[in-house]
């Protein structure tokens, strides 16, 4: 539990030079901005994850379950519905499109590219195994995310992403989330949650439910406020730079967003569970499937 404690003043440090820039209206450079924006986003991203964590090991009821994973993505969600609220207000042609997608595409690209081969090398050096034996269970999971997956080549050939797109990709959240709602979650129940989020087991069941929702509220109160300066700072640190925006947001960007869940899924690998690493990614990435249908109700 200590350390726990300690993990969140270290959190909270980390988010304390984003919150003093928020209510000044101060702007060092917007290098700084995006770094000190960027680095509360991501301990609010820890927060989240760990309270998250904790959360979806005690209740397996579908409106938890889809609470649970769009909280997870949200330091990622908040920075998407800002450029696609502004681009939808700039009209077409507006760089924010451009923006949107390359903060979508470069989390996508990072989880898929990057945490999925690292969590199955980690498993390799650990364990001396080749591959990560998946539940049966996980083919459902896996099924939806084709599903989405295939849909997605429909928005590429069409070059638009609408309304339409969005009651799709929703709609196959909603189903996946239908379909999972009654999984067992015996498992779960037994073994150790990875991390920080072991903590809270050492609290009364009122305690980890006050914990959660303390931990879920101040990342989310974070987050909503460093969104709009972190993203803004993104460009205006490109341009300063001589750097291409499009190319910084889509690469740096989410470091911030994708960083606590590839942090859990590694715990995992080094606990000796790789198969939960990865199935928590491959979840991952369901959600962020539906995040397409989302952006493209605001651009």
């Amino acid at each position: 539990m200590r350390r726990f404690l300690i993990l969140v003043l270290i959190a909270v440090l980390a988010m304390v030079p984003a919150l003093a820039l928020r209510l000044t209206g101060l702007r060092p450079s917007p290098i700084a901005d995006a770094a000190i924006f960027g680095v509360a986003i991501l301990a609010a991203g820890f927060m989240l994850s760990w309270g998250a964590e904790a959360a979806e090991r005690r209740i397996s009821q579908g409106l938890i379950l889809a609470a649970v994973a769009l909280v997870t993505v949200l330091p990622e969600y908040a920075v998407d519905l800002y450029y696609a609220h502004k681009a939808g207000a700039a009209g077409p042609g507006s760089p924010y499109i451009h923006y949107a997608a390359a903060n979508m595409t470069g989390a996508n690209r990072l989880l898929v590219g990057l945490a999925w081969p690292l969590v199955v090398v980690m498993h390799w050096i650990r364990d001396r195994h080749r591959a990560i034996t998946l539940a049966p269970a996980n083919a459902v999971e896996i099924g939806f995310l084709l599903l989405a997956s295939l849909y997605a080549f429909v928005i590429l050939f069409r070059g638009s992403i609408g309304l339409f797109d969005f009651a799709v990709l929703a709609g196959l959240f909603g189903l996946y989330v239908w379909r999972v709602r009654h999984a067992p979650q015996a498992d779960k129940q037994d073994e150790e949650e990875p991390g920080p989020a072991a903590a809270l087991k050492a609290l009364s069941p009122a305690g980890q439910w006050a914990a959660m929702a303390g931990l879920a509220l101040v990342a989310c109160a974070v987050i909503l406020t460093a969104a709009e300066p972190f993203a803004e700072a993104m460009v205006e640190a490109g341009r300063a730079i001589g750097l291409n925006e499009f190319l910084l947001i889509q690469w740096l960007a989410p470091l911030a967003s994708e960083a606590p869940a590839v942090s859990v899924a590694v715990l995992f690998v080094l606990s000796g569970r790789a198969a939960n690493g990865l199935t928590t990614l491959i979840s991952d990435k369901i959600n962020r499937k539906r995040s397409f249908g989302t952006l493209g109700t605001g651009a």
